[in-house]
C-alpha cells in the first residue's frame, strides 16, 4: 500500500473511531441537527472537523508538554469544568422552541459555535496523544511533508464522516420521535454534566 495512502487510512480510522462515543461536539451536532436542520447540523461538523486537524497538529508537535501543562494546572482544570456544568445546566433548563425561525445572525453562528464547541473540548489533544502512542506501536510514522498532510488529511476526513453520521441519525430522530428536542436536551446536559463534575473531581484529586 502506498505510504501517504497508509497515513490518511490510519488517521481516518483513529479519528472515525474517537468520535464515536458520545462528547461535547457530537452533542452539539446532534442538539443543531434536532433544533434547526440537517444543514446547521452539518456546519457544525465541518467547523468541528477543521479544528481537529489544529489539535491533532498540536498533539504531534507539543503534546506532551501541553498535556503536562493541563494535567498541572488546577484552575484551567476547573474553569472548562465549570463551563461544563454551567452549559449542561442551561440546556437542562431551556424549553424547545415551539418554531425554529432562524435570523440571519443565527445562520451565521452555526459554523462559529462548531468552531468554539471544538476548541474548548478538553478531550482531543489528550485523545490524540494517545492514539499517536498506539499508533507508534504499529506504525514507524514521521510526521513529515506529504505525508504529513495524508495523515491530517485523513483526520478531517474521519471527523466529518463521523459527524455526519450523527447529523443523519439525528434527522431521523427529529422526523421519527416526538418531543426529540427535549429528549435530546435532556441527553446533552446530563452527558455535560458528568464531563464538568469528573473533570472538578479530576482536578481536585490531582
Amino acid at each position: 500500500m502506498d505510504g501517504s495512502l497508509t497515513y490518511f487510512l490510519v488517521a481516518l480510522t483513529a479519528c472515525l473511531l474517537g468520535t464515536i462515543p458520545f462528547g461535547p461536539i457530537n452533542l452539539t451536532v446532534v442538539k443543531t441537527t434536532v433544533d434547526y436542520n440537517a444543514a446547521r447540523g452539518a456546519e457544525v461538523a465541518l467547523a468541528a472537523s477543521l479544528v481537529e486537524i489544529l489539535e491533532a497538529l498540536i498533539a504531534i508537535w507539543f503534546g506532551m508538554v501541553i498535556s503536562n501543562f493541563l494535567e498541572s494546572n488546577v484552575t484551567i482544570r476547573l474553569a472548562i469544568a465549570t463551563a461544563f456544568i454551567v452549559l449542561a445546566l442551561v440546556i437542562f433548563s431551556r424549553k424547545p422552541k415551539n418554531e425554529l425561525s432562524e435570523t440571519s445572525a443565527e445562520e451565521r453562528s452555526f459554523f462559529v459555535r462548531g468552531l468554539l464547541v471544538a476548541a474548548l473540548n478538553p478531550q482531543a489533544i489528550p485523545f490524540w496523544i494517545f492514539a499517536l502512542a498506539a499508533i507508534s506501536q504499529y506504525f514507524a510514522f514521521e510526521y513529515k511533508g506529504f505525508y504529513l498532510l495524508a495523515f491530517l488529511a485523513g483526520v478531517f476526513t474521519g471527523k466529518l464522516i463521523a459527524l455526519n453520521g450523527f447529523v443523519i441519525a439525528s434527522d431521523y430522530l427529529k422526523t421519527h420521535l416526538q418531543q426529540s428536542s427535549l429528549l435530546v436536551n435532556r441527553v446533552i446536559a446530563v452527558v455535560l454534566l458528568f464531563i464538568g463534575v469528573s473533570q472538578a473531581w479530576n482536578a481536585l484529586l490531582a
